[in-house]
């Protein structure tokens, strides 16, 4: 079985590495991995997306996730939830958001899994701010997790956001708010 995964962010707030870590962790789960980020311009705050492909047997295909094959949607910024192509997307694809509140158009969807975690709070509590910009990439892997059934392994992703950033504050502030993400998420269609 292969889960192909989209992460939806704005330049600077850790959607390519989370793409990163979440390949990472599935490696270590002993699963194949990819991780494909896509964005133009390099700049803060332009949006870009990342894909990221788990699977139990040796990925061949070497190209950008096709959208109606999405198994979930990570969703870092808000504001870019307007920018899925929804009526692409088959039912019971699961859409995380970070936000307090779940944006209109994601009622909309009676067809899909909608869940929603406040990973900007989070990070701030957790202190992941980086020039002025919350980094959201394992908050939001946190809630990930939780609404896949651990499709990877909590552990694993701890494992790969040490080997990411070391030993020290940073990993400890990741951990804690991947473990905060996981206890805060919800579903709530």
């Amino acid at each position: 079985m292969m889960t192909e995964i989209r992460i939806l962010s704005r330049g600077g707030q850790g959607g390519v590495t989370s793409a990163k870590l979440l390949a990472k962790a599935g490696h270590i789960d002993n699963k194949f991995v990819q991780a494909i980020p896509k964005y133009g311009a390099e700049r803060k705050g332009a949006p870009i997306y990342a894909d990221v492909r788990i699977a139990d047997e040796h990925v061949k295909i070497h190209a950008p996730v096709i959208t109606s094959n999405t198994h979930s949607w990570i969703i870092l910024e808000p504001s870019l939830v307007e920018t899925i192509p929804f009526d692409e997307l088959k039912p019971g694809t699961i859409v995380i958001i970070n936000s307090q509140e779940i944006p209109p158009v994601l009622n909309e969807q009676k067809n899909l899994k909608i869940g929603k975690v406040d990973g900007a709070t989070i990070a701030r509590e957790c202190g992941l701010i980086k020039s002025g910009t919350l980094m959201l990439s394992t908050t939001m892997l946190g809630a990930w997790i939780k609404a896949t059934d651990n499709l990877v392994s909590l552990e694993a992703l701890k494992k790969a956001t040490e080997l990411q950033f070391g030993v020290g504050s940073l990993t400890d502030s990741n951990i804690r708010s991947i473990e905060m993400a996981y206890e805060q998420f919800e579903f709530v269609n």
